[in-house]
C-alpha cells in the first residue's frame, strides 16, 4: 500500500508541474486569443462587448483576407516543395563518401543556424536592384539586359520571398532526410544492383520508398511553419509592394497594430488555427506517420 502511495505520488511530482507548465505557456494564450475573437476589442477602449461571429463575418467579407489566404496558400506550398526538393538533392549529395565530408555537411547546414535577421540583410543585399551581386552575375553573363527588381516587382516579389526561405530552411529538411538515408540497409542497394538495376531505378525502388513517411512528415511539418511564417517576409518586403507578399500573418499582424482592432486580428489568427488543424486530421487520416515503409521483403 506504501509503495502505491509513493509510486503515485512520483507520477504527481513529475507529470503536474508539466502539464500545469504547458498549460500556461500554450494552452491559455490559445484559448485567451479564441476568446477574443469573440468581442470588439481595440486598444482605445479597455472594455470588450460581445459581438458573437460579427468579426469573422468581416473578415469573410472583406476580400483582402481572401486575396491573403490565396498568398499564405502559394507561399507555403512553393516554399515546402522547394525545400524537400533542395534538401533531398543536398541530402543525396551529403550522403556519399567523399574527402572533407564533416566540414562540408557543417557548411550545409549553417543557413539554418542564421538568425533570421542576417538571413533578410543577406537577400536584401544579394537581390538589390541598383548593387546586388545576383543582378550583377546575371547582367554580365547576357543573361538580362537591365537590372530586375526581385523584392520589389509585383511579379518576382513572392517568389524571392520563397527563395530566401528555402534557402534558410531547406537544410533543416535536409539534415532530416540525412538522417534518414543513413538507416537503409546498403543490402537492398546490392540486392538491387545484383537484379540490373542502374542509380536511377535504385532511387525510385529503394531510396525514395525508403524516404517516403519522412518525406510527408517534412511536408506537414514545414506546412505548418511556412503558414505562420511572419518575420522573414515582413524584414524582406514588410508584404509589399502592394501586398504582393502580404499573406495571413501579416494582414493579421496589420489589423493588430496598424488599424488596433484586435478583435478582427484574433478571429483571422483562429481561422489561421482551424485551418492547420484540419490539414493536421487530414494528414493523420490518409497518413501513418508511425510506419515506414519497408522493402525487400
Amino acid at each position: 500500500m506504501k509503495e502505491h502511495k509513493y509510486n503515485l505520488f512520483w507520477i504527481l511530482g513529475t507529470t503536474v508541474p508539466a502539464v500545469l507548465f504547458l498549460t500556461v505557456v500554450a494552452y491559455l494564450p490559445i484559448f485567451y486569443a479564441v476568446s477574443i475573437s469573440f468581442f470588439k476589442k481595440t486598444a482605445f477602449s479597455a472594455t470588450m462587448t460581445w459581438i458573437g461571429l460579427r468579426n469573422f463575418l468581416w473578415i469573410f467579407e472583406d476580400g483582402d483576407f481572401w486575396a491573403a489566404l490565396g498568398r499564405s496558400t502559394f507561399f507555403t506550398v512553393g516554399s515546402v516543395i522547394v525545400q524537400l526538393l533542395w534538401g533531398l538533392g543536398v541530402a543525396l549529395l551529403l550522403n556519399r563518401s567523399f574527402r572533407g565530408q564533416t566540414l562540408v555537411r557543417s557548411l550545409f547546414i549553417l543557413p539554418y543556424l542564421l538568425p533570421t535577421i542576417v538571413v533578410a540583410l543577406l537577400f536584401q543585399w544579394l537581390l538589390n536592384q541598383e548593387y546586388g551581386v545576383l543582378n550583377q552575375i546575371l547582367m554580365q553573363l547576357g543573361v538580362i539586359q537591365l537590372p530586375i527588381n526581385f523584392l520589389g516587382g509585383l511579379q518576382t516579389s513572392m517568389y524571392s520571398v520563397i527563395g530566401s526561405v528555402s534557402w534558410q530552411y531547406s537544410s533543416f529538411v535536409a539534415l532530416m532526410l540525412l538522417a534518414r538515408l543513413q538507416a537503409i540497409s546498403p543490402k537492398l542497394y546490392e540486392a538491387a544492383r545484383v537484379c540490373g538495376a542502374g542509380p536511377l531505378r535504385c532511387f525510385w525502388d529503394v531510396t525514395l520508398p525508403n524516404l517516403k513517411s519522412t518525406l510527408v512528415l517534412l511536408a506537414l511539418l514545414r506546412g505548418i511553419w511556412m503558414f505562420n511564417k511572419f518575420e522573414n517576409i515582413w524584414l524582406l518586403t514588410r508584404g509589399g509592394p502592394l501586398k504582393t507578399t502580404e499573406t495571413l500573418p501579416i494582414y493579421a499582424y496589420r489589423l493588430a497594430f496598424e488599424e488596433f482592432n484586435f478583435g478582427t486580428a484574433a478571429a483571422t489568427c483562429t481561422v489561421m488555427f482551424l485551418v492547420l488543424v484540419l490539414g493536421s486530421i487530414a494528414y493523420f487520416k490518409f497518413f501513418d506517420p508511425t510506419r515506414e515503409v519497408e522493402v525487400g521483403r
